[in-house]
């Protein structure tokens, strides 16, 4: 059958419309994923091209903001955040323990993750961050890439996400990455973590190699599989002696922590741990000297400690005893000392553990 002229036309004319509208529709979802980067190319790539791109490196990078290296003099420190929804004031003075440019501006940050993507470029460059760079790693192999430790290396500020620290004590301990970030902090640069990130930076770590402990787990029996403590993977100075914990009262981690502090006596690893645990909507910020401020507004801080003399029973299968341990409480804009483990402004109470129940001097365990 011969169409008329008029309809050849009219379908001559949609064709060619249908093919514009899909072209540019390309074009607008390849605009819109520019933010994921293959590795080592500056040049934007879509998220199909970028994980194919990646699939053979051990990880995925994404960036946003400058491609040249920014230059500040850092304060170093450390942020320790609690988990939840991000303190953007904390953030903000991570970012200026980095140092600033001479246009003002902050330093290039680097994020260190096992899942997730880009959820922190949006506010770290609105921020005035000069750079993000987040590197999703999801094997060994991709925590020794040399463009890691590059990236690492010309860092102003290095922040840990949150997820599952069992992935950045496998995959990270003894590789490239562990060393270059080392190096960074002994040059006098800040790293930050919040939850799984928090937990890695301490010199104690609860490595959670196997499913996550909780109070009423391990209060029972300290020995529970799930209490996985290993050595420091980062030496921050002001974190000596100390392992962290996050989402602190929210989950009601209390508990845990004793058995925590009680492990680590009782296997060698410390004869008078401390402890800091962050609630969540909490963080800390510590300056190099160990001074610190509380930001947020969760319950605070915790600085957790026991002595060398404390009455402990501490065996398999067996409820855990400890006392006395002693608790100081940090609220929302108040400062301590971290090196002096000193806080003027605290609430301070004393804790036991009888028969692996908890109790306070003052009725209240948070």
């Amino acid at each position: 059958m011969i169409l008329p002229s008029r309809v050849l036309r009219t379908t001559t004319l949609l064709t060619a419309l249908a093919t514009a509208l899909a072209t540019a529709g390309a074009c607008a979802t390849s605009r819109n994923s520019s933010e994921a980067t293959a590795p080592t190319a500056g040049a934007p790539r879509s998220p199909a091209d970028s994980a194919r791109a990646d699939s053979t490196r051990g990880y995925t990078l994404y960036h946003s903001g400058s491609l040249t290296d920014a230059q500040t003099t850092p304060k170093g420190g450390a942020y320790l955040a609690g988990g939840g929804t991000d303190i953007e004031p904390g953030m903000r003075w991570l970012l200026a323990q980095g140092g600033t440019q001479s246009n003002g501006a902050f330093g290039d940050v680097v994020v260190l993750r096992s899942s997730g993507s880009n959820g922190y470029h949006t506010m770290l460059t609105g921020m005035g961050a000069h750079s993000v760079r987040s590197f999703v790693i999801f094997s060994r192999d991709g925590a020794e890439r040399p463009e890691i430790a590059e990236a690492i290396r010309r860092a102003e500020v290095v922040f840990i996400a949150g997820g599952d620290q069992s992935t950045y004590e496998t995959r990270w301990r003894g590789t490239s990455l562990q060393r270059e970030l080392n190096a960074r902090i002994a040059a006098g640069y800040p790293v930050g973590g919040t939850s799984a990130g928090l937990a890695v930076l301490g010199e104690h770590v609860y490595s959670a190699l196997n499913v996550s402990s909780t109070s009423v787990m391990v209060l029972p029996n300290p020995y529970d599989a799930s209490v996985t403590l290993s050595r420091s993977l980062f030496t921050l100075p002001v974190l000596r002696n100390v392992i962290t914990d996050s989402h602190f009262a929210v989950r009601d981690r209390m508990g845990r922590l004793m058995v925590f502090l009680a492990r680590l006596q009782q296997d060698g690893a410390a004869s008078a741990p401390r402890a800091l645990a962050v609630d969540e909507r909490s963080a800390v910020g510590v300056n190099s000297d160990g001074t610190a401020t509380v930001f947020g507004p969760g319950n605070g801080a915790y600085l957790v400690s026991v002595a060398a003399t404390a009455t402990r029973v501490c065996k398999a299968q067996t409820a855990l005893e400890l006392s006395p341990v002693e608790v100081q409480l940090v609220g929302t804009g108040s400062t301590f000392d971290l090196g002096r483990w000193s806080a003027p402004s605290a609430r301070r109470y004393t804790l036991q553990v009888r028969g692996g129940v908890v109790s306070s001097s003052d009725g209240a365990i948070y």
